[in-house]
């Protein structure tokens, strides 16, 4: 008991013991908290459409679901990245899923539009602090093929963003808030299906003139570009579609498909021998998503070509992260920096994305894409020769 109570409160232990030890028992449980994820933040998309009518609102007004959503995922990011250098991460991970059970179960009794926001805020506080624990475990734990357990592992997150629009399309409109509850459940559930995560997340030891490193930042404009890149595409290829000919239902289910291209994608990814290093799977995807794109222009071509490139982006960011991690072994702060970097990039890369597609049109979305693939490729070469260093 006493052992126990210290491996939570994470009293002064011995170096070794920085080390994280995840048994499948954990990694079943883990797998089942990316699948909750997924769903929780694919279904924002289709639920504009009910809350506009539930609380006669506008879509732009209901569209603060995706601020309040990552603005409490961005604090939470940010905490974690303090926290967990002294939590256990059994403990990170409990806090998370509280969050995310309060902020679920907060939705579906919200009476206002206001209290419905601050739910949401909630479940953004679990969602940030899940995505940064789990993947760090996960990214630093003890046991061989990282990469690939990480991607089968983010596969599961595509597979629930995937399930989560199917279920607010087809039961949101009369059984939200139970829909909700039973999210609120597994939230729950998850807590003790996790109880087997031994360890807490190994870090260098922190001088006062302590800075993440130039290498370090490139990784962060990277994942800045590729969070930009992975939120505009499916976020513009709809209106594409629809501009080149496609029926509206016709392109939302085309839309449908390039996340599930990229929940295959990563699944796929567990098949990438050992032998090839990530920094290898990391560039060539992200060329040929930017190929891809490109090919996007020609309007008969873009439903196959967009289906490539969520087959080929799918890798980069679980890939990326085990990568960096093997570049800095032992230092969990390094890899930490790219999940605020994630949040930056879904909030202001997608913007600008907008910008320029309302600049030179909705014809040449794919080409504005293409060079945000671009941005990445070039970040993660500069990486990659920065490595060898």
């Amino acid at each position: 008991m006493i052992v126990g109570m210290a491996e939570v409160l994470e009293l002064p232990t011995a170096a070794h013991e920085r080390r994280v030890f995840l048994p499948k028992t954990a990694l079943a449980g883990v797998a089942a908290c990316f699948l909750l994820m997924g769903a929780l933040a694919g279904a924002y998309g289709p639920l504009l459409e009910h809350l506009s009518r539930r609380f006669e609102i506008s879509l732009a007004v209901a569209g603060a679901v995706f601020s309040a959503h990552f603005a409490g995922a961005l604090i939470a990011v940010v905490v974690s990245m303090w926290g967990m250098e002294r939590a256990s991460g059994r403990l990170s991970i409990w806090v998370a899923l509280g969050c995310l059970g309060v902020g679920c179960a907060g939705v579906a009794v919200a009476p206002t539009w206001p209290t419905f926001l601050g739910a949401v805020f909630v479940i953004g506080l679990g969602f940030g602090g899940l995505d940064l624990g789990l993947n760090q475990l996960v990214a630093h734990s003890e046991g061989p093929r990282r990469s690939a357990v990480l991607n089968g592992l983010n596969g599961a997150y595509g597979l629930g963003a995937v399930a989560g629009p199917i279920l607010i399309s087809r039961l949101g409109q009369a059984h939200l808030s139970p829909l909700y509850f039973g999210a609120a459940l597994l939230a729950v559930a998850l807590i003790p299906a996790v109880a087997r995560i031994r360890g807490r997340l190994p870090v260098a030891p922190r001088i006062s003139n302590y800075r993440p490193g130039a290498l370090v930042g490139i990784f962060i404009v990277g994942f800045v570009f590729y969070v930009g890149l992975e939120t505009g595409v499916g976020g513009w290829m709809t209106s594409h579609l629809e501009s080149v000919g496609k029926h509206s239902v016709e392109a939302a289910t085309l839309t449908s498909g390039f996340w599930l291209a990229m929940a295959i994608g990563r699944l796929l990814a567990v098949l990438i021998p050992e032998r090839i290093p990530p920094s290898a799977v990391v560039i060539v995807c992200s060329a040929v998503t930017s190929i891809a794109l490109l090919v996007a222009l020609s309007g008969s071509a873009a439903p196959v070509a967009y289906i490539v490139a969520g087959l080929a982006i799918a890798p980069i960011f679980p890939t990326g992260l085990v990568w960096l991690a093997k570049l800095r072994p032992g230092d969990s702060r390094a890899t930490s920096w790219m999940f605020p970097a994630t949040m930056v990039g879904g909030g202001i890369i997608p913007a600008g994305i907008g910008i320029l597609i309302a600049w030179v049109g909705l014809g040449w979305a794919p080409a504005v894409l293409s060079a945000v693939g671009i941005c990445t490729l070039a970040a993660f070469v500069l990486a990659g020769l920065k490595g060898r260093e």
